[in-house]
């Protein structure tokens, strides 16, 4: 009713526009009696007959021109960083840029790193073997080459030494990736590691040091069904987030996006967060 109202007195409104006529003014006025407020009527009399146009752009919905995003607040994610690891971004650049003093220094202390075991195992010997394939100055290849003599038998010695199955396991799984060896003798270490890690698991299926360790193995030997038995299995029993990490990890790699997308949302309803900085700049952004 209201509507009619307005759009009746809009038209004249307009009319008396063109030619100011006193039944207009008197009909429009009984018009607002009908249904406008006393601070409505009072206006329509002050500012007629250019009220009804005011009041119907009043009451006209207009669209917004932008289009709302909708958005959630979260929360900044904060760390203590660990002061154990060491980046490798300087090593680097002094074996290719420094002097030979310097070059030699930087060995050393890569050494000392690996010997401490401060810095990833299979990188260090990784960056070792780099200098021997791009260094031309004799003195600093016998240098590192003494230096991964060294490293050998370290972990020869403490493969000796080890009792404990799954410490002997990760000893021989870094000397199984090591370049000291031919690839039939990796296959050999890799595959009497693996069987090594599955007889510790018949008896300690839950220990996530061995789980984690024996998807690495399987990863090298390539035998990806048995990891993806072994992730569907040991998900179900283990909330642990670095298994999480690594079967996400290895589903990235494998391309399987619907198994990448069901264990991210199991992922985030433990509230967990990632570690792995790879992982997190992919599935986060």
């Amino acid at each position: 009713m209201k509507k009619i109202i307005i759009f009746v007195s809009l038209i004249f409104g307009i009319l008396s526009l063109i030619k100011l006529n006193i039944f207009f003014f008197f009909l429009y006025l009984i018009l607002n009696l009908i249904d406008l407020k006393v601070s409505d009527l009072i206006g329509s009399i002050i500012f007629f007959p250019y009220y009804p146009i005011i009041k119907t752009l009043l009451i006209t919905q207009k669209k917004p021109k932008y289009i709302p995003i909708e958005f959630k607040e979260k929360n900044i994610e904060t760390f203590n960083p660990n002061f154990k690891s060491v980046d490798l971004a300087p090593f680097n650049i002094i074996i290719k840029h420094g002097s030979v003093s310097q070059k030699k220094e930087a060995i050393r202390l890569l050494f000392e790193l690996l010997k401490k075991e401060q810095i990833d195992f299979l990188e260090g010997l990784r960056l070792l073997y780099l200098v021997i394939k791009v260094e031309t100055n004799q003195d600093v290849i016998l240098y590192t080459t003494e230096a991964i003599n060294n490293i050998e038998n370290l972990l020869l010695e403490k493969l000796s030494k080890i009792n404990n199955k799954v410490e002997y396991a990760r000893y021989s799984f870094y000397y199984a990736l090591s370049p000291f060896l031919t690839e039939n003798q990796k296959t050999d270490i890799l595959i009497s590691t693996k069987k090594t890690l599955l007889q510790f698991l018949e008896k300690y299926p839950l220990n996530i040091e061995a789980i984690l360790l024996l998807l690495d193995v399987l990863q090298e030997l390539g035998e990806n069904t048995l990891i993806e038995k072994i992730l569907d299995e040991k998900l179900k029993k283990l909330k642990f987030q670095p298994l999480f990490e690594k079967a996400m990890l290895y589903y990235l790699k494998q391309r399987n996006i619907k198994e990448v997308k069901e264990l991210l949302n199991v992922f985030y309803s433990y509230n967990f967060s990632f570690k792995n900085e790879a992982l997190k700049i992919l599935l986060e952004g």
